[in-house]
């Protein structure tokens, strides 16, 4: 499945804000599974074939979590399954402010983030997740 980023709105037909059923239907899947990423969570993930769906109160989404088999893309650029530091030098066309962790890095001024759990050691391992989240996620 396919996922274009809109900054601050969502990826393909699901968006920021929407409820687990909402987001059930922008899918046209149910999850796989439901579960606490952390024993304080106040709401359950949904986990679906390409994506994780994390909510806050009143019940909605916050952020979504892809993984493969989905396909993301940000300005036409592909960002899953590429080489990390491939994707790292184009980011920084758009992004002179990204955030680099040793497990990747974080785009504040677009609302999303890369997962490649080498990145700092071997960046040219490639991604293997894009975390799409609302303003004041990472606050």
């Amino acid at each position: 499945m396919e996922f274009k980023i809109n900054p601050y709105i969502g990826a393909g037909r699901v968006l920021l804000g929407m409820t687990p059923n909402e987001v059930q239907e922008a899918l046209g899947a149910y999850p796989k599974k439901k579960f606490r990423k952390f024993k304080d969570d106040d709401f359950e993930t949904d986990s679906y074939e390409w994506c994780y769906v994390y909510y806050k109160e009143p019940g909605i989404c916050e952020a979504i979590e892809f993984h493969a088999p989905s396909s993301v893309t940000f300005n036409e650029q592909n960002l899953l399954g590429r080489p990390y530091a491939e994707v790292r030098d184009i980011l920084k066309q758009y992004d002179d402010t990204l955030q680099f962790e040793e497990s990747g890095l974080t785009s504040i001024r677009f609302g999303f983030g890369l997962y490649a759990p080498f990145a700092g050691d071997e960046p040219s391992e490639p991604v293997e997740g894009v975390i799409v989240f609302e303003k004041g996620y990472y606050d």
